[in-house]
């Protein structure tokens, strides 16, 4: 064997100059990794402690208000109680400023993960409005505040690059500036209004309407209305043409009967008259060739 040393034809391999270079080359992504690791954790650290100097005490209200109501709508979709009503409570109380509200159904809510979903369902609804009350939707209290729960911070731990907490940090910034003080208003009223409707669709079927202390979470009126007990009496004004009839009536209710049927229950649980006149005379039947009579008799009474 010859020698390398003595083949002056090979080039010669300067490995002090090549081994450092070799030694860099394959320990850059280690390093680059480890240092992009370092300033992932100091970003992810400041954020976090960002979060908890700025929504603190905020936080703590909304998780404890929250966990609190969720605990009420799961309780309620169970096995109906019976009516309930605190004598010290009036409809005077609600009336007197705004109250959380929600609606739900029994059949959507099984465990606390299907709570959320529900809530946030938007259900046509008119409670609120027959009961002559101001509502402030639940779904909306949660949705602000999901920057509060556990869940956020979880999500900040588990970010996976500098640009990921850095889109956190500016979506924690504009949900302060933008919600902190709706939240704050939320979170100081008193009572929790919740229709709980027990059929798939809540003209099919009675509607429970809960009350409960926010505060303390006492229930102070639970209720059961059938929704059927109503009737909508339609009327005309002079020189105003009848609305198109889409088809005759039937012996399923509106939503607007449904629930100021239930609004009602409401009124007389609460030892309050019920809306609308009692022991008149039902509605003759609809007639849609009757209506486009009518509508054809004012019409030309209009150009006369």
């Amino acid at each position: 064997m010859i020698a390398r040393g003595d083949l002056d034809f090979l080039p010669r391999v300067n490995w002090r100059f090549w081994a450092p270079v070799l030694t860099l080359v394959i320990a850059f992504p280690a390093i680059w990794t480890y240092l992009r690791h370092r300033e992932l954790e100091a970003r992810r650290g400041e954020l976090l402690r960002e979060h908890a100097a700025l929504t603190g005490d905020l936080a703590s209200r909304y998780n404890v208000v929250r966990d609190r109501l969720e605990g009420l709508v799961l309780r309620s979709v169970g096995p109906y109680e019976g009516d309930l009503r605190e004598p010290t409570f009036h409809l005077e109380d609600l009336a007197s400023g705004a109250s959380l509200y929600a609606r739900t159904r029994l059949g959507e809510i099984h465990d606390r993960n299907d709570l959320a979903a529900s809530i946030r369902h938007r259900y046509a609804d008119q409670v609120m409005p027959c009961l002559g009350l101001e509502g402030a939707w639940l779904r909306e209290l949660f949705d602000k505040g999901a920057f509060l729960r556990p869940s956020y911070v979880d999500t900040v731990r588990g970010a996976d690059s500098p640009e990921r907490i850095a889109a956190l940090r500016t979506d924690l910034r504009g949900r302060l500036s933008r919600d902190r003080a709706s939240l704050e208003q939320a979170l100081a009223l008193r009572y929790f209004v919740l229709a709980v409707d027990e059929a798939a669709l809540s003209i099919e079927g009675p509607t429970r309407v809960y009350v409960f202390d926010v505060t303390t979470g006492r229930p102070l009126l639970r209720v059961r209305g059938e929704g059927n007990d109503l009737v909508l009496v339609p009327f005309r004004i002079a020189g105003v043409p009848a609305p198109a009839a889409n088809a005759p009536r039937g012996r399923t209710p509106t939503v607007s009967q449904h629930d100021c049927s239930v609004a009602n229950s409401v009124r007389s649980a609460l030892g309050v008259s019920p809306m609308g006149l009692t022991h008149g005379p039902a509605p003759e039947p609809f007639d849609p060739s009757a209506a486009d009579a009518s509508s054809a008799t004012d019409a030309a009474s209009a150009r006369d």
